[in-house]
């Protein structure tokens, strides 16, 4: 399952450092820059639901996995073909699509692990998928200098064939027999006032990831003259804390400082990676993206821990579904807000909107999360 976390990922963000750039090049200007990082959301908002039920109904990982990472082949090829805008939309839409079967990933995990174990186990799995942004992140630096932004997506089609062989191989660790939740149980769900608290925070959490770290810092640092080499490293360095403090849910720090209080800290670091003062140079750029990978790796990480502790064992699939399909709102929104405001102000109007978001943020996870999840782990 640690694979398939890796190769998904990797074959996603082979070219997410150069797409902003590389639609700039085919005619986008802000707006529809912000449209083409904001499809990538779509799907997500409209799969991950069904996906979560029919994991937790089928619990067949190697046949859902196989036709996921199909789909990712596929959106590999569509940005290969692309030839305008509309085209660059509608393969990141179908890239969106393959990033719903994360649900599947995450919650076939989850089975695998003991009620005390489930926040670490969202650690995990989540800084396996981060190993692979950063993978793509520095090879995207590579080959993208030494050929040009369209090796890229060869190198995302390469890393998704890698994953569909493998995934015919995958040994499924079938769980003990439980308890099946129907699907009014599952759609109930929606009603379980702990899970959508956890789905609106993550929501605003990805919102973070999506507008500034994996878009328009980029094209801040386009701006400032960066190469291929450079915006691959910028991704790099954010996916690399990403990974690092998603490992930190669940640990004895994580406990010792209370599950509440760590994301919301969180969200206030990430509130500081927008301050605009530090997109004046590269050096600063690198700083403000290594504070929001502190940020989306905790709140990422623990935020799905918290949502699969706030619903029984046999609907968790349901519930990942549920929490992916609502943050995929923020991946949508993020970037698409995010370039009207730049359009219609200034960057620096936009960034400390941003900044707002993320102090609102801290402040409602004091108001959302139970204080019996500072014990969670």
């Amino acid at each position: 399952m640690n694979m398939a976390a890796v190769f998904l990922w990797m074959s996603m963000y082979s070219y997410t450092p150069i797409l902003p750039a590389y639609g700039a090049s085919l005619g986008a200007n802000v707006v529809m820059i912000g449209i083409v990082a904001g499809a990538y959301g779509i799907m997500q908002i409209i799969l991950r639901i069904p996906l979560g039920i029919l994991t937790d109904k089928l619990r067949a990982d190697r046949l859902l996995l196989v036709i996921g990472f199909s789909v990712l082949t596929l959106s590999a090829v569509l940005f290969l073909t692309a030839q305008n805008v509309n085209m660059l939309i509608f393969a990141r839409g179908m890239a969106g699509a393959a990033a719903a079967w994360w649900v599947v990933v995450c919650a076939s995990f989850a089975h695998y692990h003991r009620e005390d174990e489930q926040v670490k186990a969202q650690g995990v799995i989540s800084a396996s998928g981060n190993i692979g942004k950063v993978a793509a992140s520095l090879l995207c630096a590579v080959v993208a200098q030494a050929f040009s932004f369209y090796a890229a997506f060869v190198l995302s089609l390469a890393a998704a064939l890698v994953g569909l062989v493998l995934m015919f191989g995958l040994k499924e660790q079938k769980p003990a027999a439980a308890k099946q939740a129907t699907l009014k149980e599952q759609l109930l769900l929606l009603k379980n006032k702990e899970l959508l608290a956890f789905s609106v925070l993550a929501l605003l959490g990805q919102m973070l990831c999506f507008a500034t770290a994996t878009t328009f810092t980029p094209v801040a640092a386009e701006k400032l003259g960066a190469d291929g080499m450079g915006l691959g490293m910028l991704t790099l360095v954010f996916f690399l804390f990403t990974s690092v403090f998603s490992l930190f849910a669940g640990t004895k720090l994580f406990r010792k400082m209370g599950g509440v209080n760590a994301v919301a800290l969180a969200f206030f670091v990430g509130a500081a990676s927008c301050v605009p003062l530090l997109y004046q140079n590269m050096l600063s750029l690198y700083v403000a993206q290594a504070l929001a990978g502190i940020c989306y790796g905790v709140t990422t990480a623990a935020l799905s821990g918290f949502a699969l502790h706030a619903v029984a064992p046999h609907q968790r699939g349901a519930a990942t579904g549920i929490l992916q399909s609502i943050f995929g709102i923020g991946i949508f929104l993020g970037p698409v807000v995010m370039g009207v405001l730049i359009d219609g102000a200034s960057f620096d109007a936009a960034y400390w909107t941003m900044c707002a978001v993320m102090l609102a943020s801290g402040a409602l996870c004091y108001a959302l999360i139970p204080k019996r999840y500072n014990a969670m782990t």
